[in-house]
């Protein structure tokens, strides 16, 4: 494919980082008139990337919230189904949103079930229950592609010592997205693991990871120039969706390529 055709876009955690990036990557390969749901908790970044989108001929829509309120999807949903038109061709769903969580103490700290929940709520329940209502207002239609796209990452494969709950949220988003691969055969499915990239959240690994020895990789990294921009990763996700040649629920890293 040349395009992504004219697409309903929604990208979750969409205001910094690999998720804004992501939106001005998506928004030179879909046609004018697409429509774009920017999610994320900062109002203000939301609208900044929106001016800056607004010139690409796209109908673009913020959506504040926490994603781990129960209403959260909701809400997301009904933006998308208001600008939804009959010559969308295309349905993309990006679950990008994600925390670190604390990195800064091992699994035998963990002990409130209150915390743990509050971080598998945002990173992992609020992820599955979009998804399934995104797929309940898009339901399977001749003439519309559907695609679901999971951020994945290292940690859904490898243990990390003192990123338990990282690793914890991402390997079970890589199986969810699998199951509903399984289920949903005519759904694009992709877990894509976009790479070590410069931004905020390299930032607090390479200085507040518990395991010493896992930190001063990821500042060897930073200071050898190894991180990859978001918007090097971002440009081979666009690569896999217009190549659509990927095996639906395949979880790809950016070095597969």
């Amino acid at each position: 494919m040349e395009h992504l055709g004219r697409a309903l876009c929604i990208i979750t955690g969409a205001s910094k980082g690999f998720g804004r990036a992501l939106a001005k990557e998506m928004a030179r390969v879909v046609k004018p008139g697409s429509v774009f749901v920017l999610v994320a908790r900062s109002g203000d970044e939301l609208q900044t990337l929106k001016t800056e989108l607004v010139e690409s001929e796209l109908e673009v829509r913020c959506v504040v919230l926490d994603l781990s309120q129960m209403e959260a999807p909701e809400r997301v949903v009904q933006t998308a189904k208001e600008y939804f038109s009959p010559d969308i061709e295309h349905v993309i769903l990006v679950n990008n949103a994600a925390a670190l969580g604390d990195v800064s103490r091992f699994s035998k700290s963990f002990t409130s079930m209150a915390e743990v929940d509050s971080y598998l709520s945002f990173n992992v329940s609020s992820a599955l229950c979009l998804t399934a209502r995104v797929l309940q207002a898009f339901p399977k239609q001749s003439g519309l592609c559907r695609c679901v796209i999971n951020i994945s990452s290292l940690c859904a494969l490898k243990p990390f010592s003192s990123w338990v709950l990282y690793c914890t949220g991402k390997a079970a988003r890589d199986m969810m997205f699998k199951v509903l691969a399984e289920e949903e055969p005519d759904l694009r499915v992709l877990n894509y693991a976009p790479g070590p990239l410069d931004t905020d959240m390299q930032l607090v690994a390479r200085t507040r990871t518990g395991e010493m020895s896992l930190r001063k990789a990821f500042a060897d990294m930073f200071d050898e120039s190894q991180l990859l921009t978001c918007e090097t990763s971002c440009a081979k996700l666009m690569k896999l969706l217009l190549e659509d040649k990927y095996k639906s629920g395949d979880h790809i890293d950016f070095y597969d390529m």
